[in-house]
């Protein structure tokens, strides 16, 4: 059942809508579009600056020759639809394939999604469909990310979840900026730990 069809059939629950009601106020409104120039602007300035890992990665990938660069992972985007990720198939090239596996090359490709607005920086988990979590609660509301408060390190996927909805909830543009430079931020009573998942 699509989640505009689980709207329909039982309404938002009241804290999607009390977080819908806050994303729609006009200053948040203009910091999530602040978010999404920041967004645009990263990934464009990345993608040039690492231009030169993408054509060793690009060449070493068609010296393999199997014409088989891409896989494609299905995860939830915003309002529970499905988007269609890409990065880069296991690397080639012996130690220099697995020294560009190791600073994350195979990800590039994620930052052409977040060009088109189907992931963000900083956002909730981007989880596989299926996932009951994705569907519903305050998460959907937002783009998933690369990285969020839950990808910081959590001890459960309920507690993962709490802190997807309470980023979702609390949203700002400062809670972004602590995420991405490492930070910690307070949200819903949890104290996200640096450790990864």
């Amino acid at each position: 059942m699509s989640t505009q069809a689980m709207e329909r059939k039982e309404g938002r629950s009241p804290d999607v809508e009390r977080a819908a009601q806050r994303l729609a106020r006009p200053a948040t409104r203009a910091a999530l579009a602040l978010k999404r120039l920041v967004d645009v602007v990263l990934a464009l300035a990345m993608l040039i600056a690492l231009l030169p890992v993408l054509v060793l990665v690009v060449g070493l990938m068609a010296f393999a020759g199997d014409g088989r660069w891409i896989e494609k992972r299905q995860r939830l985007g915003r309002n529970g639809r499905t988007v269609s990720l890409a990065r880069f198939r296991e690397l080639p090239g012996g130690s220099v394939g697995r020294a560009l596996e190791h600073v994350g090359a195979r990800e590039l490709p994620l930052l052409f999604a977040v060009l088109r607005g189907k992931l963000s920086f900083v956002g909730p988990r981007a989880l596989p469909p299926g996932t009951g979590a994705g569907y519903t609660g305050p998460r959907r509301l937002m783009a998933p990310g690369l990285t969020g408060p839950a990808q910081r390190g959590f001890s459960s996927a309920q507690e993962a979840d709490r802190l997807d909805d309470a980023y979702v909830e609390r949203w700002s543009l400062w809670v972004d900026v602590r995420l991405l430079a490492g930070g910690r931020p307070q949200l819903a009573h949890h104290r996200v730990s640096k450790s990864s998942s």
